[in-house]
């Protein structure tokens, strides 16, 4: 729906839409010459001055041009942005990577890194596993007299390999007996329950027997705080950008990003329903992300999952929001049908 705009609105769409093109401060002078507008510079440059009264737009310094502040480009985005259909390459890389066939933790994987690939922004992906991760089957193959292949696959078909190195040869028997005990404290459960019983059986073996549990139990629960992390892709964008030495701001983010709990539970809190949402800059809360945004949206509600681009304040919403849309609608319909 066109929503019609003043005079005053649709001069700040022209600055926020050059803004967000060449990040450039805009002048009177090209606004004027805008086909849209059939106004003097004069009137543009008054008009100019009201906007920055009204906070909407401000000068970044002694220079005649004008940039949005956040409040601009929130009245922009809120009431004047026209999202764009998504591209025919887009959506095909978001239909042959986001396949119904890959388990749960590799497609968020797929999609963290196909997003941050396409948009160059940060991508985060909330933790793959809810709690209560069931174990489906638990197995030791033997690859060498003293190397085991350790496998487990939990109830979304996620499969965990880790290869057992030991320090002596492993007999038949030893194998057999460890393998029951897995399967006793495992199979058909819940992961963090089974880890438990693992780490109440270490006190009462001995010898290969309690070595072997020991190895599964770390590598058990390695998984389990892994699977319970959130998936971040493309932190090297930040690092690639020309002002990240000069730029303290670009830093601290870098830094947020490696312990993100923050905001992890800003996203949490912002994603309880099914619509795109938009933080601009310091609406976060967090003076890390002043001159960043934030695209996120749920993609599954129980258990709760949630997807998000971070990238700089003059970011394309245009595409992105639809971008972000699609790769959460494309992930809920794989979720819906292994279910």
């Amino acid at each position: 729906m066109v929503v019609a705009l003043s005079r005053t609105e649709l001069i700040l769409k022209l600055i926020v839409e050059q803004y967000l093109l060449d990040g450039q401060p805009v002048s009177s002078k090209l606004i004027a010459e805008h086909q849209a507008l059939a106004v003097s510079s004069a009137t543009v440059r008054n008009t100019m001055v009201q906007l920055e009264q009204q906070g909407l737009i401000r000068s970044p310094h002694t220079s005649a041009g004008r940039i949005p502040t956040t409040a601009g480009i929130r009245l922009f985005i809120d009431k004047m942005l026209q999202l764009e259909p998504l591209t025919d390459k887009w959506q095909r890389e978001l239909t042959t990577r986001l396949v119904p066939q890959l388990p749960v933790s590799l497609l968020c994987q797929q999609a963290g890194q196909l997003l941050a690939n396409l948009t160059g922004c940060v991508a985060i992906i909330s933790a793959p596993k809810a709690a209560g991760r069931e174990v489906r089957q638990i197995d030791l193959v033997r690859l060498a007299s003293d190397r085991l292949l350790l496998v487990v696959i939990d109830e979304d078909g996620d499969i965990l390999h880790r290869v057992l190195n030991c320090e002596q040869s492993i007999d038949t028997a030893t194998l057999s007996k460890v393998l029951c005990l897995l399967n006793a404290a495992l199979a058909g459960d819940q992961w963090q329950d089974g880890i438990a019983r693992l780490g109440n059986m270490l006190k009462t073996e001995t010898g290969l027997t309690q070595t072997l549990i020991s190895k599964v139990l770390g590598q058990l629960s390695l998984d389990e705080f892994l699977q319970h992390q959130p998936l971040i892709f493309g932190q090297h964008q930040l690092l690639l950008t020309p002002d990240y030495q000069t730029n303290p701001a670009l830093q601290q983010v870098v830094q947020m990003l490696e312990q993100p709990a923050g905001l992890i539970q800003l996203l949490q809190a912002v994603t309880q329903d099914d619509k795109p949402k938009l933080i601009l800059g310091k609406e976060s809360g967090f003076v890390e992300l002043a001159q960043l945004s934030v695209i996120a949206q749920s993609y599954q509600l129980l258990p709760h999952r949630f997807i998000a681009l971070l990238g700089p304040r003059r970011m394309n919403y245009a595409q992105l929001i639809p971008l972000v849309e699609s790769c959460a609608a494309q992930l809920n319909l794989n979720l819906n049908r292994q279910n």
